[in-house]
């Protein structure tokens, strides 16, 4: 808006003024507001150029449509400009109608487009000790086979970490392009032995290409942190999701098997699918490009 109206200011300039619009009030001020519309959508489609010359070829139907050719909006420009009251009076009409235009449509956007940002948690897959089979009953400890590791909880609130549960994960199989934000909370009870944790993420295809999110490093201390990334997936070929928490990386300072006691609590956690324009979804695509799609998991 603000290079259409200095150009406007400069052709004023530069062109002899009529003695008469041959577009009254309204109508000019109705053509101004088709004008700057019409600039918008070039803006948003990356067609706009700085030479005016340019940008009268996209202009031409505005003019015929108000049965003008070029010479007469710049008379008529140069008529209204030279009485300033009267073109203050047209350009604030002009701006309040596409202020209101803005915000019609920012509310009918919000209202297509409510649905497109929704928490997609699938729940967490909490991997415990829970059943002994019978034939390890009896004196002594149970073998370490005689344990079944099959429990899910899914949509749990708090989920917790204790010595049999080190390790808690995040899968989705429903994934599709676009947009996707997780975010979690985290408290350890106590401090940790070895400060290289990871929340490890990663978007899985059918054959197993990987997709890596950027590494979440979690702090060893016993505060409560919040941990999140965002990542875009244009390759509809990655149809899963699996979060890792914590993965743990070796650490030649850690004790041994500093993991297994690790005890704390994850909360809170969201994964949101959101709405992206078809702009915004062109420039993700280039920034989250993976270099390489087959990384190593592990």
């Amino acid at each position: 808006m603000r290079s259409v109206f200095c150009w406007a200011l400069f052709v004023a300039v530069c062109v002899t003024a009529c003695s008469k619009a041959l577009l009254d009030k309204d109508e000019f001020t109705a053509l101004l507001i088709d004008m700057h519309s019409a600039d918008g959508m070039l803006v948003e489609l990356d067609q706009r150029r700085d030479d005016p010359k340019v940008d009268y070829k996209y202009y031409n139907d505005l003019f015929e449509k108000y049965g003008i050719i070029r010479a007469d909006f710049d008379s008529c420009l140069s008529y209204y400009t030279r009485r300033t009251k009267e073109f203050d009076a047209i350009y604030a009409a002009v701006i309040d109608t596409l202020s209101h235009r803005q915000t019609v449509a920012m509310r009918e956007l919000n209202r297509l487009t409510a649905d497109d940002t929704v928490n997609i948690f699938p729940g967490y897959t909490v991997v415990v000790a829970d059943t002994i089979r019978k034939d390890s009953l009896g004196e002594g400890r149970p073998r370490r086979d005689s344990v079944l590791y099959d429990t899910i909880v899914r949509q749990a609130d708090t989920v917790v970490f204790d010595r049999l549960n080190s390790v808690i994960l995040v899968r989705m199989d429903s994934i599709h392009p676009g947009m996707y934000r997780f975010k979690t909370s985290l408290k350890w009870d106590k401090k940790l032995a070895t400060t290289r944790n990871r929340i490890a993420s990663y978007f899985l295809s059918a054959d197993d290409d990987t997709l890596k999110v950027r590494d979440v490093w979690v702090s060893a201390d016993t505060f409560k942190r919040d941990y999140n990334w965002s990542h875009y997936v244009a390759d509809p070929k990655f149809s899963r999701l699996e979060v890792r928490f914590i993965e743990s990386l070796p650490d030649k300072k850690a004790k041994k098997d500093a993991s297994s006691r690790r005890e704390g609590r994850i909360w809170g956690t969201v994964l949101n699918k959101t709405y992206v324009t078809p702009k915004e979804a062109d420039r993700y695509e280039k920034q989250y490009a993976p270099h390489d799609t087959k990384e190593n998991r592990r």
